[in-house]
């Protein structure tokens, strides 16, 4: 039996499990939360086939199990928001809930340990956190790595595991995670970046990194799924997308009338006060006042500008490169530039606001 720690009440926390074609593994693993003092361990069946109905079967039986049920698959997104609502409408009274996977990928010691790191900062979101060694499959590895680096530059959070499924929230932070977008693996990555949006970083808690014959049983596409979670870290990035293509064309307009590199550089700057806005509100979520923001916002366009204008006159007038492919090159890059340091000094969070990211020790 896997005790809590004294005076960690897990009956005010419960555990939700979405499952599809479950593994051998989910069985013993409810078994164990269920004796470790968990209050409800809710397990959601998400459209798995007939054959898979027995074990779902078996686990309703289970004093403390909750089942849900979709008729067809709708994904993991779906899965943990139809969970989660009814969570909050039908299990009231509890202090947190923790996701887990079905496929063997998560021991119930790391769960305990997970949700006693949020009874003891019970504001806090709380993250599992696997470390990567060489004998984690190749795809995992690179997709974590390649996933981190490109959340971190984000979202301004580095983060141990960005792709685990066992968190912990708080239940007072649920209702804002319901109405985020997506229906599958996305769901999670929208998650996390929203709750990075924040001034107050998740807490990583180091659990084991379990993968049973190469993760076969993982209904993850590589390819599709990739390709979602990357749109949701490519969302953050459009308003500097969407103002890049109004400062070109500010650019070529005013070029074209002037044969001015200077002119066309200061009229497409215009688009600065589009990507200001996109950028406080929804992009960096800032809650910084305009007036204290604006002035290191135009100090940047001050700077991003004179180095685009001087960058661009360097290759068109010695290196004799077609003023348009120069502008759209240099841009392009300083586009990377000019939105990290939109995320580290124009839209940070306040002194007061501002939370040094935690990490429980293994």
């Amino acid at each position: 039996m896997i005790a809590a720690l004294p005076g960690t009440d897990l009956q005010r926390i419960a555990v939700l499990i979405p499952a599809r074609e479950p593994s051998p593994q989910l069985p013993a693993l409810v078994d164990a939360l269920c004796a470790a003092g968990f209050g409800a361990v809710m397990v959601l069946d998400d459209g798995s086939s007939a054959a898979a109905q027995p074990v779902f079967a078996a686990l309703a039986r289970r004093e403390k199990v909750v089942l849900l049920r979709h008729a067809i698959n709708l994904g993991k997104g779906r899965a943990l928001k139809t969970a989660i609502n009814h969570f909050l409408t039908e299990l009231p009274g509890y202090e947190g809930l923790v996701t887990a996977d079905a496929d063997g990928q998560h021991a119930a010691e790391d769960i305990v340990r997970v949700a006693q790191a949020l009874h003891e900062q019970p504001t806090r979101v709380v993250l599992g956190a696997r470390t990567f060694s060489p004998d984690v499959p190749l795809r995992s590895r690179l997709g974590n790595e390649v996933t981190r680096s490109v959340f971190g530059f984000v979202t301004g959070r580095k983060l141990m595991d960005t792709q685990t499924g066992l968190r912990a929230f708080p239940t007072a932070r649920l209702p804002e995670l319901l109405p985020l977008d997506g229906e599958r693996y996305e769901y999670e990555m929208t998650v996390l970046a929203h709750i990075c949006r924040g001034s107050q970083a998740p807490v990583e808690v180091p659990i084991q990194t379990i993968y049973i014959e190469g993760n076969r049983s993982s209904h993850f596409d590589p390819i599709r799924d990739s390709m979602r979670i990357y749109f949701v870290l490519l969302r953050f990035y459009f308003s500097a997308i969407i103002a890049a293509g109004i400062d070109q064309i500010g650019f070529a307009l005013a070029f074209q009338a002037t044969h001015s590199v200077l002119a066309g550089t200061v009229i497409g700057r215009l688009s600065s006060l589009v990507n200001f806005a996109l950028n406080k509100k929804i992009v960096f979520n800032s809650r910084t006042s305009v007036g204290s923001s604006i002035w290191r916002y135009y100090l940047l366009v001050a700077a991003i500008g004179s180095i685009s204008y001087l960058a661009v006159q360097l290759l068109t007038a010695r290196l004799h490169w077609n003023v348009y492919l120069s502008k759209l090159g240099v841009d392009t890059a300083l586009s990377l530039v000019s939105f990290s340091v939109q995320r580290t000094f124009v839209f940070r969070a306040p002194p007061e606001d501002a939370e040094v990211q935690d990490s429980v020790p293994a």
